[in-house]
């Protein structure tokens, strides 16, 4: 995940937290989101609602990832690879 941000500079800016706890900070900007009324961090967050993925915004351009203590693995997995999809599609 830390890599994303150098995947994908146009959509992440940084990833950062510790353990499970992650805040992953929008890029400004990101052409892909049309409704300037509305926050980026909304709008990446009803991409990831949309996906399957159930998340929360943190400000007005982060994401914050704060699963519970017992996920599994193939959970965090699965979730991993929704949130790539939807940076991918941004991109």
């Amino acid at each position: 995940m830390l890599a994303w941000s150098q995947k994908f500079p146009n959509v992440i800016k940084a990833v950062r937290g510790l353990g499970l706890m992650l805040g992953i900070e929008l890029a400004p900007d990101i052409p892909a989101f049309a409704n300037p009324g509305e926050a980026p961090s909304i709008q990446f967050v009803n991409r990831l609602h949309d996906a399957g993925l159930l998340t929360i915004p943190s400000g007005s351009a982060v994401i914050r990832l704060l699963p519970a203590l017992n996920l599994r693995r193939s959970e965090a997995e699965e979730g991993i690879k929704i949130i790539e999809s939807v940076v991918a599609k941004l991109a």
